[in-house]
């Protein structure tokens, strides 16, 4: 008796929440409305593929100007008159002015006699130049560098040889040979360095005159580094001053501080 009594309990419930959810979705809105089992009344319709509109130019003001002119008066030119001046050419005419008269002549003082200059001294021979340091120095495309000892280094700087500077800038500013440019292996700029480089010697004229690199001497590797770089790039005249700046600077070679050559 009483399961009777549950059943019909829940069929009631059941039927009023149908009944509840019919009238819910009967008075709902469009967008909330919910379509019923079997009922798509769009579900064999295609939608229309309608081009997109282009976009309308609009006229230009120049255009709605040319559109609105309904007739251009004619511009009517008046007649152009040109008057000629007589052109007058005044000469100037330039007299001599008539010489002065010269001064009447004193008797002459005895002067002592002018001591002749001596003869100029003959000028000094000129320095071997870095190309023709070439015929003792030439060339080696088939190593990357030569090592030189203090007369050689000597004697190409003499000739205006470049020297490249490999130690760290902060070194090099306390004091390098005369005319050294930094070129620290260590920085983060060398690869830029050498490359201005080369482009400063593109020819091969000018990539076969001596460079010499140079570090701290001794166990120091740096002045090796940058000549390989140098070879890299087709430098094929390197050379290593081995000792460095130290014996440079014991033997009084020109020395500079700061951060110019």
């Amino acid at each position: 008796m009483n399961l009777r009594k549950h059943l019909l309990e829940a069929a009631t419930l059941i039927v009023a929440a149908v009944l509840c959810a019919l009238v819910s979705n009967a008075i709902a809105s469009r967008e909330r409305k919910l379509a019923l089992v079997g009922s798509y009344p769009n579900a064999q319709k295609v939608p229309e593929e309608s081009a997109a509109p282009g976009p309308t130019a609009s006229p230009s003001p120049a255009t709605e100007t040319a559109s609105a002119t309904v007739a251009v008066q004619p511009e009517t030119t008046a007649p152009l008159t040109m008057t000629i001046a007589p052109v007058t050419q005044t000469v100037v005419s330039t007299t001599t002015a008539p010489p002065k008269a010269a001064a009447p002549r004193t008797a002459a003082t005895p002067t002592a006699p002018t001591a002749t200059a001596p003869p100029p001294a003959p000028a000094a021979t000129a320095k071997s130049t870095p190309a023709d340091l070439t015929k003792r120095f030439p060339p080696h495309p088939d190593k990357a560098y030569v090592e030189i000892a203090y007369a050689d280094a000597d004697a190409l700087h003499n000739a205006g040889a470049l020297f490249l500077d490999a130690r760290r800038t902060s070194v090099y500013e306390q004091g390098h040979i005369a005319g050294a440019r930094p070129f620290s292996v260590w920085e983060s700029d060398i690869d830029d360095k050498v490359r201005k480089l080369f482009d400063e010697r593109s020819d091969v004229a000018t990539q076969a005159l001596p460079i010499v690199v140079y570090c701290s001497g001794g166990e120091c590797e740096d002045s090796h580094m940058l000549a390989q770089k140098l070879w890299g790039i087709e430098f094929n005249n390197v050379y290593v001053y081995r000792d460095g700046f130290p014996d440079w600077q014991k033997r009084g070679g020109a020395v500079h501080t700061g951060q110019t050559p």
